[in-house]
């Protein structure tokens, strides 16, 4: 039919008579909205035939005509409720089709999802399957059965779990959508899903709840994080190991425990040998060699390439790899080689080909990552307890030449440093001198050259004062030598008095904590030499004193006594009165000769400390005070006695400090009080007089440290009690308000309180 502008629809007997039916339903749902108000229509198409058009209700309309007169009444009453029941059937086989249409299009959507999905109903507490798509039967059914109508949890869930419906329920029911981590029973074993539950219907209004739960499957990332986890545990381990072979020890058996592989070895470079040797390998590894692995010396190997480049090697199968292998016997067919920084490789080999993934090699490089943290903080540590050492051997050294031959008799072997050297600068003929270097070194270069300005990158890293680090000598213009056999090269200064240098036939030889670790050797050793100086002048001075004493004081002072002892003999008075005086002053000279061996011994021992008990220290200084003023009274109080680390003439600071107390009182009854107490800031020693206080002017003493005693023979006493105390760590106040209260606190490290 067709449909005109006036809305009524038009027919010729050429649409009527195409056939021989009597009658006719045509579809059109604008029909009704265009003819409800005209139809029905009856109308006579030629002398002898007729057409009757009725509406077809919510569906079009019906056209019945009759060839050769008019349709009956009976059978025009009987059309209506026919017509009705006519467009019911219509109606529903048109929404059967609609819903059949939905039900396919959304049957290859549910079929489509890659993840699992089912469509479930719960019934009396019992989860039964309706629908699963393909990727949930393939993932969860090991049989061809159906699995419609079956319990989702007997189906799914593993025996070692119980399934928890009610909370299931309880969620959806409130309309909710549930997400949960879950393991279930899979074809290939247990794994682990995340789960969405999004509710259809609610139970209130039905008596089921019937929702979609869609699995995504999380196992590899959920073997992924346990890794992860078990690989942080074995790095916390890996972290606090206190050598390199600990270190690389633990980090196979990590390999092998931890990501499964059982042929794995750390391989670390050797400058001695000049070859990556190995120092951790697996039980695996021994096993197939028949014994411990040899060295890698080949340069040209895939290994040392690895190694050289920085880059890590996968190596899917070895009889398919382009490059050179080395040959160390073993069935190997797929390996990973990963550099650990400056110091070695860590390989991981399989007997089959294409056993590494992204998964096992991010896994690996990790680890070697790891490694790579620990070693640093292995050999720094262990680097700097062998300056450590070998610092504390040189302090004893008498010369510059016995403190680098102690120094580099040590250190070379502890940090790897075969080919070393120590130069001194020489001001007289502005050159770099070497005063000792390794046998290797010898056996190498030869006799070790001078630098002298501008000839080479030793005297420019002395008069700089830079550490410098070379790749490759040979490459370099300014080099000293340019048929040297040295590679690698790293030189560091030594302050104003030398250079320190290190060196290699293998290029790139030295990392970043190499150089950090003699940088530290090189400042030691700057002081180190200091001290010498220090030392060699003290000793200079000595034999100056010493001279003087012997000569200048001794040989004058016996005939002085002699003549001043018959003086004192004779009867007259002022006589006698100036030969007292002859012989006070000489045993002020004679004091002062003990003071000088007194200063002697507190300077030459300077460096040396003891743990001294400050109660017995204070006694047996106080007794001994006490024997020299007989008419003065002497009070202890030892509230306690701590130990205390302290210079080893300690006792000889704390008499002067007493016999100060009575030498320069003029109380009728001279008092000195000693105290020895626990206080907040450390063990403390109070020293306290009833005399008028000690002069500002020889205080002064303190404050230049020692330089005046040392020019005029005033000050001597409180010139050594400063020293003991500064070389002790401690320190001291004075308070000379009513009398003199000296207090000489110990703290820090150094100090402990038994």
């Amino acid at each position: 039919m067709s449909e005109t502008s006036s809305g009524r629809s038009g027919a010729s007997s050429q649409d009527l008579q195409g056939g021989d039916e009597d009658w006719a339903t045509v579809e059109s749902s604008g029909v009704s909205y265009f003819l409800n108000e005209t139809l029905p229509i009856a109308e006579q198409v030629d002398d002898t035939s007729e057409y009757y058009l009725m509406e077809l209700p919510e569906f079009g309309v019906i056209v019945l005509g009759k060839r050769g007169g008019g349709i009956e009444s009976e059978t025009m009453a009987a059309l209506a409720p026919l017509n009705e029941k006519l467009a019911q059937a219509c109606q529903s086989t048109v929404t059967e089709q609609r819903l059949r249409k939905q039900r396919d299009r959304f049957q290859a959507v549910f079929d489509a999802i890659p993840e699992p999905v089912v469509n479930v109903v719960v019934e009396d507490g019992t989860e039964h399957v309706v629908h699963a798509n393909k990727a949930f039967e393939e993932t969860f059914v090991s049989d061809e059965k159906s699995i419609r109508g079956q319990d989702l949890n007997e189906l799914i869930l593993p025996e070692s779990q119980s399934a928890n419906t009610a909370a299931l329920v309880k969620a959806l029911d409130q309309g909710n959508p549930l997400k949960k981590k879950l393991q279930r029973e899979t074809v290939t074993g247990i794994g682990h899903f995340l789960f969405s539950g999004v509710p259809v219907t609610a139970s209130e209004q039905t008596e089921y709840l019937e929702y979609f739960g869609v699995y995504v499957n999380i196992t590899e990332q959920k073997e992924r994080e346990q890794t992860l986890e078990e690989l942080y545990d074995a790095t916390q381990d890996l972290l606090g190991k206190q050598s390199r072979q600990q270190v690389c020890t633990h980090a196979v058996e990590t390999i092998e425990s931890v990501l499964g592989y059982s042929a794995a070895g750390i391989h670390l470079y050797q400058r001695e040998s000049e070859a990556l040797e190995p120092i951790a390998v697996t039980d695996r590894i021994r096993k197939e060699l028949g014994g411990e692995p040899a060295g890698y010396t080949d340069r040209e190997t895939v290994v040392w390439q690895a190694y050289e480049n920085r880059e890590p090697v996968r190596i899917d199968d070895t009889r398919q790899f382009d490059g050179a292998l080395p040959s160390e016997g073993t069935p190997t067919r797929s390996a990973v080689i990963l550099p650990i920084g400056g110091h070695g490789v860590l390989i991981t080999s399989a007997f089959e080909p294409n056993e590494f993934g992204d998964r096992d090699v991010y896994f690996l490089r990790l680890l070697s990552q790891l490694v790579e943290i620990a070693l640093d903080r292995t050999v720094n540590e262990e680097g700097l307890k062998a300056v450590q050492a070998a610092i504390r051997d040189a302090l004893h050294a008498d010369t510059h030449e016995e403190m680098a031959e102690l120094v580099l008799k040590e250190i070379p072997e502890i940090l790897d440093l075969p080919i070393a050297g120590v130069w001194k600068y020489q001001p007289t003929n502005q050159q770099l001198q070497p005063i000792y270097h390794t046998a290797q070194a010898a056996e190498l270069v030869g006799e070790q050259p001078a630098f002298s300005k501008g000839s080479s990158i030793a005297w420019e890293t002395f008069t700089e004062g830079t550490t410098s680090v070379i790749s490759d000598v040979s490459e370099l213009d300014k080099t000293h030598n340019p048929e040297t056999p040295i590679k690698g090269e790293i030189t560091v200064p030594i302050g104003d008095f030398g250079i320190l240098t290190a060196a290699s036939t293998y290029k790139d030889s030295f990392t970043k904590l190499d150089a950090e670790i003699l940088e530290i050797l090189a400042t030691n050793l700057e002081a180190i030499a200091k001290v010498i100086d220090s030392r060699q002048d003290i000793d200079l001075l000595d034999q100056v004193i010493a001279r003087i004493l012997r000569h200048n004081v001794r040989n004058k002072l016996t005939p002085i006594l002699s003549y001043a002892n018959t003086i004192i003999d004779e009867t007259e008075e002022p006589i006698s009165e100036h030969a007292q005086q002859i012989v006070d002053n000489c045993e002020q000279l004679e004091q002062t000769s003990v003071h000088a061996r007194e200063m002697r011994e507190v300077v030459k021992n300077r460096d040396q400390m003891a743990t001294v008990s400050l109660g017995p220290a204070v006694r047996t200084a106080a007794t001994a005070v006490d024997e020299e003023f007989p008419d003065g009274e002497l009070i202890s109080h030892i509230e306690g006695t701590p130990d205390v680390t302290a210079h080893p003439q300690l006792g000889i600071a704390i008499r002067h400090l007493i016999r100060n107390g009575f030498e320069h009182n003029d109380n009728a009854t001279p008092r000195v009080e000693t105290v020895v107490r626990q206080q907040p800031e450390g063990p403390t020693i109070e020293i306290s007089d009833n005399g008028p206080g000690i002069d500002p002017y020889e205080l002064k003493v303190l404050d230049e440290h020692g330089e005046s005693a040392l020019k005029h023979g005033s000050g001597v006493g409180l010139w050594i009690i400063d020293r003991v105390i500064e070389y002790s760590g401690a320190t001291i106040e004075f308070e000379t308000t009513d009398g003199t209260t000296a207090s000489i606190t110990f703290g820090g490290p150094l100090h402990v309180q038994n």
